[in-house]
């Protein structure tokens, strides 16, 4: 990130991943010389991966804007996920099990960056990590960046969450930290983890999307897309 891309006042996790795709924890922290800074960035769209609980908690600032759109990554009720999500002890398992359970949920995220209108793009969650990591992983694997990039932009959330935690431990019981405490640090091996779990079990990216929804032309015209500001 340049100096002139600094994060808007009030975001934490904000950055650029690719020319076309920026990533960002929630934007209901924004300041209002924020929320005018990160207009001024002309985004095509903003995705918020985030769940209807978390936006009614944290109602999005933008609601109603002709970039805005809620496309929760993680499936509502879904049995499969949820068990595997209880059964996660790091956030490689949360992702992996993302990738098993919600294809369609990340086929449908790509897809609307694909159709989003000339101009950048904004994804987002709550803390800008896990879901938004994953979603930005696999955007940096279409762009043909390497696996070493690729871990060095998920890690990078780990220095902009360090307050943003500390301030989730004084609001915590002991015992809801404890619960919490395995998934605070953000890993390089996680996301790598991830995506050889992806290897191991479609042999690319490119197999796993394509099986559930995106052909190959897409593919080639969402690199083209995440390639150019």
């Amino acid at each position: 990130m340049t100096p002139s891309e600094q994060p808007p006042g009030g975001l934490l996790n904000f950055r650029r991943s690719l020319p076309g795709l920026s990533r960002s924890d929630t934007l209901s922290r924004l300041t209002p010389d924020g929320r005018r800074d990160l207009k001024a960035l002309n985004f095509s769209r903003i995705i918020d991966l985030r769940s209807r609980t978390e936006r009614a908690a944290d109602p999005p600032p933008f609601l109603g804007h002709p970039a805005y759109l809620n496309l929760p990554l993680l499936p509502w009720r879904h049995r499969a996920l949820n068990e595997a999500s209880a059964a996660a002890r790091s956030n490689a398992d949360h992702m992996t099990a993302t990738l098993d359970h919600a294809p369609n949920q990340i086929v449908t995220v790509l897809g609307v960056i694909l159709d989003a209108p000339p101009g950048p793009v904004l994804i987002h969650c709550h803390a800008g990590k896990d879901r938004t990591g994953l979603i930005a992983a696999l955007c940096s694997e279409l762009a043909g960046q390497t696996r070493d990039q690729t871990a060095a932009d998920y890690a990078a959330s780990g220095p902009a969450l360090r307050d943003f935690y500390r301030d989730q431990q004084t609001r915590r019981t002991p015992e809801q930290w404890a619960q919490l405490a395995p998934f605070v640090p953000t890993r390089a091996d996680d996301i790598r983890h991830t995506l050889t779990h992806m290897d191991h079990h479609w042999g690319h990216l490119d197999a796993y999307l394509n099986a559930h929804g995106l052909p190959p032309a897409d593919l080639t015209a969402l690199r083209g897309r995440l390639t150019r500001t």
